[in-house]
């Protein structure tokens, strides 16, 4: 008689179906949350070099614009009578071809009146393959009459009809609002060449409407998801990049010895810039070394920064406001509590509501969905009512700093 096994043909127990359940269990969430894991990061690391291939695409060409920045010959605009005192004050204002002005123009869409930030200024045509075959062939004709200026350039080439360049060109970059979200924007740049005369882009009179922009100016777009464009120039007084309003609060050299000891004050860069130092007199955006509008007629105070910072942010990730977010509120709710989760928490990074700019304090800690205000209305934007479901954005910020090779002084 052989023995048998008691074990042998003996199902799983209960409690040995509960184990390798919680097991597989444990093992299932394990690989989930790696590969939810491995996803976002597959996801930011994609999404980091998509923005990194647009900055690449971007930046290059409003440096070499910058880099190629001309400025022009040191001499006055007009005569001045031998003899007579004042006279330059007495002249009209004799605007000159060759200027740079950057500051905001205000365009209306709607109800809204959104800020457009703006740069112009004249560069040499080296090295713009765009207008090259143009460039080379204008004036030929001694009765030309039309400008480069990447509107039906192609047909006006045909006809001879481009006027001589001079070996300069007007540039204008700005940014402007997207239709269905002025809180985003795209950055646009047009050119014109010869400089000055009627319709030059060096005068924001010429394009102080959206309608008048785009009908007479044309600018071609050249990169999209732009929540931020700014300017920033160095002076001559400058110390620190960080910008104080008010500053450069110091506009004149150290009239004796007891200022030369004192040295010089922390001064940040300007905003805005005039280098004739006669256009912005009055006005929220002050250009703080301003001649008043005399200085317009004399070439000898005309200046030009020694540096230009570019600062920029494209658009990585956006969601909606859960509920009304009024001017006087404290916090306002996101309905992604995602967002920007593991970037900084918009801790000091460009943020948007709508077309307001603002600063985060923090995230609130008992509810993710919340974000506590530091600051409102910044960058000339106003504190408003954001009703609910209002775009909320998030950028990364770039910037870029670009030298003047030929910048000018005041040395009066």
């Amino acid at each position: 008689m052989h023995a048998t096994s008691n074990s042998r043909g003996r199902g799983f127990t209960l409690l040995e179906i509960m184990i390798a359940m919680s097991l597989f269990t444990t093992i299932g969430f394990a690989v989930v949350l790696l590969m939810t894991s491995g996803m976002d990061m597959w996801l930011s690391g994609t999404r980091g070099a998509q923005q990194e291939d647009r900055r690449e695409q971007s930046l290059p060409r409003l440096e070499e614009d910058l880099r190629h920045m001309r400025l022009p010959g040191h001499h006055d605009r007009i005569p001045v009578a031998k003899g007579e005192t004042n006279v330059q004050a007495e002249l009209p204002a004799l605007v000159p071809d060759n200027r740079l002005l950057s500051n905001y123009v205000y365009y209306k869409f709607g109800d809204r009146e959104v800020p457009c930030r703006y740069v112009s200024f004249v560069r040499d045509i080296r090295g713009l393959g765009e207008i090259d075959v143009y460039a080379r062939r204008a004036g030929t004709n001694p009765k030309a009459d039309k400008r480069i200026d990447g509107v039906d350039d192609e047909e006006e080439f045909k006809k001879n009809s481009h006027m001589p360049t001079g070996g300069q060109i007007e540039v204008l970059w700005i940014w402007l609002p997207d239709p269905d979200g002025a809180g985003i924007g795209t950055v646009y740049r047009a050119y014109r060449s010869p400089i000055g005369g009627e319709g030059t882009l060096l005068d924001p009179k010429n394009f102080d409407e959206y309608g008048k922009l785009m009908r007479d100016v044309k600018p071609q777009a050249v990169f999209q998801d732009v929540l931020l464009f700014d300017v920033y120039f160095w002076t001559q007084f400058t110390t620190t990049w960080q910008f104080q309003r008010g500053d450069p609060r110091v506009t004149s050299r150290p009239k004796n010895l007891a200022e030369v000891n004192a040295g010089q004050s922390a001064c940040g860069p300007s905003r805005v810039w005039d280098s004739t130092r006669g256009w912005f007199v009055g006005g929220r955006d002050d250009f703080r070394l301003n001649n008043t509008k005399k200085s317009i007629n004399f070439v000898g105070d005309d200046i030009w920064p020694r540096m230009v910072r570019i600062e920029f942010a494209l658009r990585e990730m956006e969601t909606e406001l859960k509920s009304d977010f009024t001017s006087g509120d404290p916090t306002f709710s996101v309905h992604d509590a995602r967002f920007a989760t593991g970037l900084g928490e918009l801790y000091n990074v460009p943020m948007k509501i709508g077309t307001e700019w603002l600063r985060i304090q923090s995230r609130d800690y008992t509810d993710v969905d919340t974000f506590i205000i530091d600051r409102r209305g910044l960058r000339g934007t106003k504190a408003v009512n954001h009703p609910a479901d209002t775009k909320v954005y998030f950028g990364r910020l770039y910037d870029v700093t670009v030298e003047i090779p030929s910048y000018r002084d005041d040395n009066n």
